[in-house]
């Protein structure tokens, strides 16, 4: 953001985005929960499914602020959890 007083770059007041990656180790199916702050300035929690067999599902959510999204991510790692999927890490090489 540029501070038009000074015209000088400050960075946003955004809190980090948070991404998390389950899988059931039985597939190659993926979850993946996003929590990121928009253009202006709405955090949107974002689960998307990418199945093994190409298909994916999307759902998107605006919640009220970082702090809900962190309680919605947490409650939604809780219950993949009980369903038997694990946290993955990926790595990209680009």
């Amino acid at each position: 953001m540029i501070d038009s007083a000074d015209h000088v770059t400050h960075a946003l007041p955004v809190t980090v985005a948070t991404r998390l990656h389950f899988s059931d180790g039985k597939s190659r199916a993926i979850f993946t929960v996003d929590l990121v702050q928009d253009l202006l300035g709405d955090w949107v929690l974002t689960q998307a499914w990418d199945g093994a067999e190409g298909r994916s599902v999307v759902r998107r959510v605006v919640v009220e602020g970082h702090e809900q999204g962190l309680q919605m991510l947490q409650k939604i790692a809780r219950h993949k959890e009980r369903l038997g999927f694990r946290q993955v890490h990926l790595y990209h090489v680009g």
